[in-house]
């Protein structure tokens, strides 16, 4: 059996990395704001800044694993 060869990774993959890394600093920089201003808004804020900080980091890490993963090249060889 041959081994699979892997092709470097493709440029929408590494925009998606670039992207997905934004959003892990988006995710930290709600984090921040919200610790921050936690006694100064009401409660609706702070629900409402902690669901963008969670969205941002879950988009985060569904991008990285995009972005991450190895695709193989699965066309057959010519003869």
């Amino acid at each position: 059996m041959e081994t699979v060869k892997h092709r470097p990774k493709h440029f929408w993959q590494k925009i998606i990395m670039v992207i997905a890394n934004i959003s892990f600093a988006c995710a930290a920089i709600g984090v921040v704001i919200t610790l921050l201003y936690v006694s100064e808004v009401t409660e609706e804020y702070k629900a409402a800044m902690g669901a963008i900080t969670f969205i941002c980091f879950a988009i985060g890490i569904v991008l990285k694993a995009i972005g991450s993963t190895s695709i193989p090249n699965l066309k057959p060889k010519k003869d």
